[in-house]
């Protein structure tokens, strides 16, 4: 039986960056450039206004303008501006040969095609050709990771299908002569699969949606037929023990797969097997829910940031215990499931109850993992690590 450290170090050593792919836009949101992107021209394209209101001629500010013409979001117009002459504009519009400024409608009078101007700013009003970007110049370096915003930008420059390190490609078993689908009735003996649901969502937190589970019997066979494939990452939930009918690791071997640790000193979740093919790697789970949950955030979770490219993320805070239920401290390493939340300003910690690793129920509400040792206190502050934002 390894330590976690030592088991974490074995998942670095057996992993790495999958190649890179030029991606879909829509399809890149989580993923890791491989390149560089540049900028396609000048943003903003030319001098446009950021408000509604006037472009005026050169840089007067006081007395009454002539109104010439109009210009919308969109259009182009010819017409120089002149002396003491305006322009009604919008906001995005491009501003007019001449303007010096634009003046907000809220600060002038308007009769016919006269407007008196009753109020100066300092603000031009005007967001000016390459203000905002050059031609050629780097708007995300290699190894940037895309969220939101970053797509927003690629949109606005063109780069439609950015190269980015591929998304793994996961296969699931959930294994078990027990189990049906959350759908059924359960009879007796029987329990709903929990674990498909629970391993899809954690993949779908990270970003990762190219996952195809199953449910298969406890037989070697059917086991070994549905584990072969071009996967990136095999998923076997269940059979990780030792039992008469517990077959992950033991397929693993007969598919020639390369067993590098199968029990680590944590709680819950002893029995993770992890293990490589060339380049696959396969994790073997143990069944119960609460394992899945630990076991996931604590070394496949790893394992998936490697393969994407992503720096490892495993950041402890010292949280301060504010009521919950007591911790019991544990000769192995125990990540107890927690709810963090902020009381005046500060970030606290309250234990969940938990009483087995089969007690789905103790995991709602859960956004977080306390480490427990022999010698952690069951009040006072806490190790802890966030599992995502608040």
């Amino acid at each position: 039986m390894i330590s976690l450290e030592d088991a974490r170090s074995l998942i670095r050593s057996h992993t790495g960056a999958l190649p890179s792919v030029a991606t879909a836009l829509s399809e890149s949101c989580g993923g890791i450039l491989s390149e560089a992107i540049l900028s396609d021209g000048f943003y903003p394209s030319g001098d446009r206004s950021t408000m509604d209101g006037y472009a005026i001629g050169g840089d007067e500010m006081a007395g009454t303008f002539t109104v010439v013409g109009e210009v919308a979001a969109g259009a182009v117009v010819s017409q120089e501006l002149g002396s003491h002459e305006a322009m009604r504009i919008f906001t995005g519009a491009l501003i007019p040969a001449g303007g010096g400024r634009v003046i907000m409608q809220e600060d002038v009078i308007r009769d016919g095609d006269e407007i008196l101007v009753t109020q100066f700013s300092e603000n031009r009003f005007i967001r000016e050709k390459g203000s905002e970007a050059q031609p050629g110049q780097i708007l995300l370096p290699d190894g940037a990771r895309l969220g939101p915003a970053e797509i927003a930008m690629l949109a606005q420059v063109g780069a439609i299908c950015p190269k980015i390190v591929r998304f793994p490609r996961i296969r699931h078993l959930a294994t078990g002569d027990e189990l049906v689908a959350p759908s059924s009735l359960p009879g007796p003996g029987q329990i709903r699969d929990t674990n498909s649901s629970l391993l899809a969502a954690l993949l779908s937190e990270m970003g990762l949606h190219d996952l195809h589970s199953s449910r298969v019997a406890d037989d070697p066979e059917a086991l070994a037929s549905l584990a072969e494939g071009t996967w990136d990452v095999l998923l076997i939930s269940g059979g990780a023990s030792v039992g008469d009918y517990d077959f992950g690791a033991e397929t693993l071997t007969r598919l020639g797969f390369e067993i590098h640790f199968s029990r680590v000193n944590l709680r819950p979740g002893k029995p993770l097997t992890f293990a490589t093919r060339g380049e696959q790697i396969a994790f073997v789970i143990p069944g119960n829910p609460v394992s899945h949950f630990v076991c996931f955030h604590v070394a496949i979770h790893l394992a998936l940031e490697r393969l994407c490219g992503r720096p490892e993320a495993w950041d402890f805070l010292n949280l301060e215990i504010t009521g919950g239920a007591p911790v019991q401290a544990d000769p192995r390493e125990t990540f107890w499931p927690a709810h963090v939340s902020i009381r005046e300003g500060n970030l606290v910690i309250a234990p969940k109850r938990w009483s087995t690793s089969g007690d789905t129920f103790s995991l709602a509400g859960t956004n977080a993992l306390a480490r427990v040792n022999a010698s952690s206190p069951s009040a006072g502050f806490i190790q802890a690590f966030l599992l995502h934002p608040l």
